[in-house]
């Protein structure tokens, strides 16, 4: 039987039972409308190669209120299918907001009901393509796939220039990790995730990086970080990484267990020789909390 969303209502108390989401916020009012915009008015090129700025098949939008273009979404078979598109913020003095969003629908949808902070918006996918490979436009966090559909990928997206100013991490070699360990350099409370690596290399999204407590830089702003790359994590494993395990010293790996495996029958390179105890995950779920050592 096919499952069809239709484009969303001026009001949103939708159930999507099918998304395991519960309903969409019912105090969200949707008000104002959307149009298209010629490309005098919104500039929709997109990086090429270099600094080369380039044609990317995007078209431009302009909304008023808080209407969206993307908010056509639909579910059939539970593949999600809409317009995928940056925010580029208000479009001069006109009171209306510019986007650049794909020349049709794709395998995305955009998710009101997404935890992503502003300025990132949520998006779920289908299958391994990064939303950056349907629109240059914009740049996507880690992609977290559903508990109960993996072929659909959560994300957290903005455009190229929002997503500059959040804080993140670099990868870089001169933190001083064993040569085992890849290092990153964060800004303020973030930690490394996938995304880091880039486009390519973090498209299927199974870079989960598990990260040791991090060390202060030089600089008060940042942290260093040793991580590496484990490989996925058996079905039924509970145990996720926790870089602020209290006690658990600079160097070290910490980790939250919601169940009642240990980091050592999760991640096989683990090494845990004191004995976990209660505490929150980083999530501020209850937990099991162990500190442990690369083997």
């Amino acid at each position: 039987m096919n499952r069809v969303f239709a484009t969303l209502p001026a009001a949103l108390p939708v159930c999507l039972a099918l998304l395991a989401f519960g309903c969409f916020p019912a105090e969200q009012e949707l008000d104002g409308s959307c149009q298209p915009e010629p490309d005098t008015a919104i500039d929709c090129r997109a990086p090429g190669y270099g600094n080369e700025i380039v044609p990317a098949g995007l078209v431009g939008r302009s909304c008023t209120g808080s209407m969206r273009p993307d908010l056509d979404a639909t579910y059939i078979e539970d593949v999600p299918r809409g317009s995928l598109c940056a925010d580029r913020g208000p479009l001069g003095d006109t009171g209306r907001r510019a986007y650049c969003c794909t020349d049709g629908p794709v395998e995305c949808a955009y998710d009101p009901a997404s935890n992503c902070k502003s300025p990132l918006y949520g998006y779920r996918c289908w299958g391994g393509n990064r939303p950056e490979s349907l629109n240059p436009a914009i740049t996507c966090t880690n992609g977290n796939r559903d508990l109960q559909n993996e072929q659909i990928v959560d994300y957290c997206c903005a455009s190229n220039e929002e997503f500059a100013q959040v804080p993140s991490c670099q990868q870089s070699d001169t933190v001083g990790c064993p040569k085992n360990l890849m290092g990153f350099l964060c800004q303020g409370g973030v930690k490394p995730q996938g995304a880091d690596l880039g486009a390519n290399e973090s498209r299927a999204d199974y870079f989960h990086q598990v990260c040791t407590t991090p060390r202060p830089a030089p600089n008060v702003q940042y942290n260093l970080f040793c991580c590496y790359m484990p490989q996925l994590v058996a079905k039924g494993g509970s145990c996720v990484n926790h870089t602020s395990v209290p006690g658990c010293a600079p160097g070290r790996f910490g980790f939250a267990c919601y169940g009642p495996d240990t980091p050592e029958d999760d991640y096989l390179t683990m090494e845990c020789p004191e004995p976990g105890f209660r505490g929150t995950s980083a999530e501020g779920y209850p937990a099991t909390l162990y500190c442990c050592d690369l083997k």
